[in-house]
């Protein structure tokens, strides 16, 4: 077993970077700097997979449905801070789960990670059904978890995608969608696999930008769902509104207060000159995608 765990190992070294713990500061930094620009390149080769993977999910939002990220671990941090990051309101249709739950985005839950009734448990607990779609992200793909999740998800006949850095594994056999960027060795052997988790970063941006865009949530390259929820967000809703009508502050604020504080109403008011009413409804009827709504004012 000894030797297979280093032989393991010993296929996971990055034969570049043998010397680094010779070099100085600067120039192991250049060296990890170089490294990581493999990344984006491993991505290249999968655009027509993620271009699927963004038209599945508009579809299955499209038709009142959800989309469920999920992952063990660091992959399963990195579902929920996605999901969590996409949409203001607390109903959101994408949805991130970890394994383990809550306490699993701050402590270890590997014993949850093994777990593959958990999985199918977790997904049920939520109401997951066929029209539903499963996002399962994974390095080496062999977590039972995940299994159990991706499983349920098939035995229900709902979309099913796998973001892995193993193209050979039980997890890319229960998907539609397969998307397994190769990164390579990491620069350090044993520090987990960052190149990897950036690989599912980069991929789940490209996800939740193309859902954004496909769902009217942008108009020209600027979010406009933004909920007047903090102070915060308030001023993020009146600098979004000056730039995108060319107004001054007060006519942005103005605006934002006639409409009960809507964005995107906001922003069609102030390019139209029509009341808070008819520019709610001009949306309204184009499904809330301003730039549609602008080619049918009047």
């Amino acid at each position: 077993m000894s030797s297979k765990l280093a032989g393991a190992v010993m296929e996971r070294r990055n034969l570049a970077t043998t010397e680094i713990d010779r070099l100085s500061t600067r120039d192991l930094l250049n060296v990890i700097n170089q490294d990581d620009k493999c990344i984006s390149a491993a991505i290249t080769p999968y655009l027509d997979d993620i271009t699927r993977l963004v038209d599945s999910a508009v579809a299955t939002l499209s038709h009142g449905g959800r989309v469920v990220l999920v992952g063990a671990g660091a992959s399963g941090r990195n579902a929920v801070i996605a999901a969590n990051e996409y949409s203001p309101e607390e109903k959101s249709p994408l949805i991130g789960l970890i394994a383990g739950g809550a306490l699993a985005m701050l402590h270890d839950m590997s014993d949850a990670a093994q777990d593959y009734n958990r999985g199918l448990l977790d997904l049920q607990a939520i109401g997951f059904s066929q029209k539903d779609m499963l996002v399962a992200l994974t390095v080496g793909g062999k977590t039972p978890w995940l299994w159990g999740a991706l499983r349920h998800a098939w035995s229900l006949g709902a979309a099913r995608a796998v973001i892995s850095r193993n193209p050979c594994s039980e997890a890319t056999e229960l998907a539609d969608i397969v998307i397994t960027p190769q990164t390579g060795a990491e620069v350090v052997s044993g520090y987990g696999e960052p190149k990897a988790l950036m690989a599912q970063k980069m991929v789940l941006s490209m996800l939740t930008t193309g859902l954004a865009i496909r769902t009217g949530r942008v108009y020209s390259n600027m979010r406009v769902d933004i909920q007047h929820s903090t102070t915060r967000m308030a001023e993020r809703q009146i600098a979004i509104v000056m730039e995108a009508s060319g107004c001054t502050r007060a006519r942005a604020k103005a605006a934002l207060e006639s409409c009960d504080h809507q964005c995107k109403t906001a922003i069609l008011m102030l390019l139209t000159g029509m009341d808070a009413w008819r520019a709610h409804d001009l949306l309204e009827q184009n499904k809330g995608f301003v730039r549609m709504a602008l080619q049918e004012a009047p």
